[in-house]
């Protein structure tokens, strides 16, 4: 409004005067006009991002990229605001679904409640992703490298295999050699001139394995074959991968069966009347110590001898088994444990170390937990009619997919979430996700171009991007400051308590001056926000009584010190 008087005074002047050049009066109102002070909101249109700024897409690559090139824009559709002038800009930004990496450390597994270095299971990954990323929201990835126990995998030497051992050995072990390739066979009669002692059947396995398998480290196989030694028969040999070879571990692999958790239960229901019939019940030994299920490891062990005593009668001491068994303490997972016999009982072998492997893997926060993607497989490509297993075109890929997950998924409810993994070929093969979402009765694509906005005020040369938060304070808020201050400034603070404003009457007892305002409100950043970065600025705006009810206003910026300090260029 004082614009508009301000304009048509000049123009009355002109009409009196006449005699000053219209030249100057026109620069004059150019800049009156260029000088306005105002406040905005303005969504870049199609034609701003193409047009305007030069850009392929309808969309800035990155946040940074926006401060960068809007206010150009700015100052062509906004030439006559001027100095403390200011424009919320909304606008789009491609936002693609980034893969966040995390390592586990040693330091993380304690800090999960964990004493070994390793996870045993899901449900120990996903109470270390909840307390990692306590911040997480629908959609996100995080690709977690860490320690879990090594699944035994089962290996059995083939013809083909027998054949590259007698090849790679004919020259070491000429009759052994011959022998083998031409039997499938180790021959282990050891008066025979084509014995096979288990020293050298361990380097053919490791030439094999090295040959057919990319090893892991600390992972096991449990290597069978085929044996001669006055009849046929077959051998197995548990080994381990340490990064260079494979050397023999450990004893004989046992997973407890159903009958083996109903057989535990039953033998010691007298003794563990709940945790016995917990276990028969659910097949799993229950580890929560507050409760009446509970099984210790010594009780485990008195389970273990029982399911090994039946299940192997003749076996003799120093035996050894590596037994694994589901433990529930809110979700099942699998332990290992080695035990060896002992003087007819079985216990803990303390000289057998757990088998562990370092494994990396992606998972996404979705439907308010931590899981594993959806992953397509092989013939889900060939069900969508691709002739390879991957697509090469963006468009195609996310129509397919969402008639994909409607025939995978027919009984969705509205606001269920999918992450889904593809393989994706330009020039190259990488894993690409994709989020949908359920509604409407169909899977909707959640795009990764998403909308964001930016405050830019004017300096009085150029448009800058303005961090300011404006703030009016609450109730709540002189609250605050009478914690922080009924110390320091009694009767101020009570009053300002009592009326929820500042009294701005000199001379009166419950006076604020100047200085306490901006401790008053230097205590009530602190409080609401703590975490804000260097150079972010408050204007508050607070109540105060000075005769009458009005307001004020103080404009802070965080320094470098981390102090909210007066902001002199507001």
């Amino acid at each position: 409004m004082k614009n508009t008087f301000y304009l048509l005074m000049l123009f009355i002047g002109v009409a009196i005067t006449g005699c000053e050049p219209m030249e100057d009066i026109h620069n004059d109102i150019d800049e009156k006009i260029s000088n306005v002070e105002g406040s905005m909101d303005y969504t870049l249109q199609e034609e701003d991002y193409t047009d305007n700024l030069g850009l392929s897409f309808t969309s800035f690559d990155s946040e940074d990229d926006a401060r960068e090139l809007i206010p150009a824009l700015l100052s062509d559709l906004y030439p006559a605001l001027g100095k403390n002038s200011s424009v919320n800009v909304t606008f789009n930004v491609y936002d693609p679904i980034r893969v966040e990496e995390y390592v586990v450390t040693a330091t993380d597994y304690e800090a999960v409640g964990l004493t070994e270095n390793y996870f045993s299971g899901m449900v120990d990954i996903v109470d270390f992703l909840e307390f990692q990323f306590t911040q997480a929201e629908e959609g996100d990835y995080v690709e977690l490298t860490y320690n879990t126990l090594a699944d035994e995998e089962v290996y059995m030497l083939t013809d083909a295999d027998f054949s590259l051992i007698g090849d790679e050995f004919e020259d070491d072990y000429p009759n052994p050699a011959s022998s083998v390739k031409e039997h499938g066979n180790f021959e282990r009669r050891e008066t025979n001139d084509a014995y096979w002692s288990s020293e050298m059947i361990l380097e053919a396995i490791n030439e094999v394995l090295l040959e057919n398998i990319d090893g892991v480290e600390g992972q096991k196989y449990n290597v069978s074959y085929d044996i001669y030694n006055g009849s046929a028969g077959t051998e197995s040999m548990t080994v381990q991968f340490n990064g260079n070879a494979y050397v023999a571990v450990g004893g004989t692999p046992y997973e407890l069966t159903t009958d083996d958790y109903d057989l535990a239960g039953a033998e010691l229901a007298e003794a563990y009347p709940d945790p016995a019939g917990n276990a028969a019940q659910y097949h799993s030994f229950a580890k929560d110590e507050d409760s009446d299920d509970y099984w210790s490891m010594d009780m485990i062990l008195e389970a273990f001898n029982i399911v090994l005593k039946e299940n192997f009668p003749d076996a003799v001491d120093g035996d050894k088994f590596e037994v694994s068994y589901d433990v529930y303490s809110g979700g099942v997972s699998t332990k290992l444990q080695a035990v060896i016999l002992q003087d007819g009982t079985y216990v803990i072998d303390e000289s057998a170390a757990v088998s562990t492997i370092e494994e990396t893997k992606v998972f996404a926060f979705t439907n308010n937990s931590w899981n594993t993607p959806l992953i397509l497989e092989e013939e889900d490509y060939t069900e969508m009619g691709q002739s390879y297993p991957n697509f090469d075109d963006e468009d195609e890929a996310i129509y397919k997919l969402a008639i994909f997950l409607e025939n995978r998924f027919p009984y969705a409810q509205d606001g269920d979430f999918v992450a889904l993994g593809y393989d994706f070929y330009s020039g190259e093969t990488t894993r690409e996700y994709a989020n949908f979402v359920f509604e409407d009765g169909e899977f909707n694509y959640i795009p990764s171009v998403v909308e964001s906005s930016l405050q830019f005020g004017n300096d009085g040369t150029q448009w800058v991007p303005d961090n300011t938060i404006r703030y009016s304070l609450s109730g709540a808020d002189y609250g605050i400051i009478a914690s922080a201050l009924e110390d320091d400034y009694g009767n101020p603070v009570e009053s300002m308590e009592n009326y929820s404003n500042f009294d701005r009457r000199e001379g009166n007892s419950a006076y604020w001056s100047d200085e306490m305002l901006l401790e008053a409100m230097q205590a009530l950043l602190n409080e609401i926000a703590p975490n804000a970065e260097v150079g972010q600025q408050y204007v508050l705006t607070f109540d105060i009584y000075n005769g009458t009810n009005t307001t004020e206003s103080l404009s802070l910026i965080k320094d470098e010190s981390g102090t909210w300090v007066l902001n002199n260029e507001e």
